[in-house]
């Protein structure tokens, strides 16, 4: 009786999920675990560890067999920009320079972690290198990387790149791992070490006056290479999607560029901050329209992020006066933090041009 229940059961939970299945006799283990896991296989085909995992609502063909697995599926990927602690916020972070310590409040406990790690002329590239959806602490020296892994605090370094080059590490083939990447201004080229197992790719792509503004502007899950021209303050950027480019003017040379996704459709932003007046300004993706407001003052630092976990960006700054955070969170509000001292770089502008 035991194993007619079960039976029933598994029959009721594959019954209340849109799935397609054909071909010979078919066997699947441990398909509707949340996270995903097990195996499935018939005649000539089989899968492993696919269901549940964010490929859900694609078609697997193999063999005489075809599976569609469509129900839903949790994104394993964490996209939260500079979160050390893995909880889906932006942390609180400083990177000192005068003894290359890195410093950083975790929004899950309030509780401050201190690493050193780099020197001070090293240019900071924290993210998720090892896709276990935690920042991983990194630093750009020269042509060299050096990672020191968020699982256990040891550390890897490889080359790629060159000295003069602009690091720009992102998730460029949506392997939920940040993928080295780096924007040479002399050739206008960019160079990209892909982790998810495509080689190396080379694209050239800019001016040697354009900074590199990466992000997933057409909402792919893949980071698309993209410039900011202060010449004439455009916008410039490659859609991974489909290989076409786009271009918007947006903004003016002294302005400093701060994308991401402030609607939360999915879509990175165009967006600005003026530093002489403490003004944002952001161009929403949905229908390229825009918005604007007051947070912040001339001399504070831009360093955006998701700091209430709500998948929307928040316009935030660093003080260097008083070396205090002033967060304007979409869902949780106003947050003021005291947390640095004199000489402190904030770690959420790391990728601010």
């Amino acid at each position: 009786m035991k194993n007619v229940k079960a039976l029933i059961l598994s029959l009721t939970l594959f019954s209340s999920f849109s799935m397609a299945q054909t071909g010979g006799s078919f066997e699947i283990n441990k398909s509707v675990i949340a996270g995903g896991g097990g195996s499935a296989s018939g005649g000539q085909f089989s899968i492993t560890s696919t269901i549940g995992q964010p490929v859900a609502g694609t078609t697997s063909t193999g063999g005489n067999n075809s599976l569609l697995p469509g129900f839903w599926a949790p994104d394993a990927q964490n996209k939260t920009p500079f979160d050390f602690d893995g909880d889906l916020k932006t942390d609180i972070s400083i990177f000192r320079p005068v003894d290359g310590s890195w410093w950083y409040l975790q929004s899950s406990s309030a509780q401050f972690r201190v690493y050193r790690f780099g020197i001070g002329t090293d240019k900071i590239t924290p993210g998720d290198f090892t896709g276990d959806g935690k920042s991983d602490i990194a630093v750009f020296r020269d042509g060299i990387w050096f990672v020191q892994r968020s699982e256990d605090n040891s550390f890897f370094s490889f080359p790629f790149g060159t000295t003069g080059d602009i690091p720009a590490p992102a998730d460029y083939d949506a392997d939920g791992r940040t993928d080295a990447a780096v924007y040479r201004p002399s050739s206008g080229t960019w160079f990209i070490l892909n982790s998810g197992g495509s080689g190396t790719s080379i694209v050239a792509f800019g001016a040697p006056e354009d900074k590199p503004v990466t992000a997933d502007y057409d909402g792919d899950g893949k980071s698309d290479i993209a410039i900011f021209r202060p010449s004439d303050g455009s916008w410039w950027y490659l859609r991974s999607s489909d290989s076409q480019f786009r271009v918007f003017r947006f903004g003016v040379g002294t302005d400093k560029p701060v994308q991401g996704d402030y609607t939360g459709d999915g879509k990175a932003d165009i967006a600005v901050f003026r530093t002489s007046t403490g003004e944002w300004f952001v161009q929403r993706s949905e229908d390229n329209s825009y918005f604007s407001f007051f947070w912040g003052q001339a001399g504070d630092i831009p360093v955006p992020g998701d700091y209430d976990g709500d998948g929307k960006f928040d316009a935030a700054v660093f003080r260097p006066s008083n070396n205090t955070w002033y967060m304007n969170q979409t869902t949780s509000g106003v947050g003021i933090v005291t947390f640095g001292s004199s000489g402190d770089l904030p770690v959420p502008n790391a990728f601010v041009p």
